[in-house]
């Protein structure tokens, strides 16, 4: 009964406290129409919460249509902010694309760039997120992820703690761009 008067905030704080673990919510170009819909979605389903307790009481009517239409914004944002998915070059057109961008990227040039900016945190010792890319099977098994976290969403090494130069993520685009290849 005390917390009515921010019981509608209650979902859309979580959210905002949560969502600088998730770079698709704040490095969208329209983030704060990401948070105001998120907000939006939030309040809608709160207002479920609450009518549900009245309605089992008999003096609310049905709340689902609240609880509707949270899930459905919220699928909505999911579908706006999906990424579309980077697929590496096959070895044809890579091969096409080589006398043009400057050539396929080698396993034995991005190899020291891992070890110097990746190993700290997904090397033989530690495994951040499970993630292990101290082997090149490791490096291919994560290629998409690499060319994501590194390259297009610029997220890691975490707050840049290794030092990543744009020309060694550039170094991991060409790589990627040019089918990831390891052997």
């Amino acid at each position: 009964q005390r917390s009515v008067h921010n019981t509608y905030f209650t979902l859309p704080v979580l959210f905002a406290m949560l969502s600088g673990h998730y770079s698709f919510t704040y490095t969208h170009p329209q983030n704060w129409l990401v948070l105001i819909a998120m907000m939006f979605a939030g309040a809608a389903i709160r207002q479920f919460f609450v009518m549900r307790h009245g309605y089992k009481l008999g003096r609310n009517g049905n709340p689902w249509p609240y609880a509707g239409v949270g899930v459905a914004v919220i699928g909505v944002i999911m579908l706006w902010l999906a990424p579309e998915p980077v697929e590496p070059m096959p070895a044809a057109s890579a091969d096409a694309v080589n006398t043009s961008v400057g050539g396929a990227i080698a396993y034995a040039t991005l190899q020291p760039i891992l070890a110097q900016r990746c190993y700290l945190c997904h090397g033989a010792q530690v495994q951040m997120k499970n993630v292990r890319l101290d082997s090149a099977a490791n490096v291919k098994l994560h290629a998409q992820n690499i060319y994501q976290q590194v390259v297009v969403s610029k997220l890691m090494p975490m707050t840049n703690t290794t030092g990543i130069s744009e020309a060694e993520r550039m170094v991991i685009k060409q790589w990627f761009e040019t089918g990831a290849k390891v052997d």
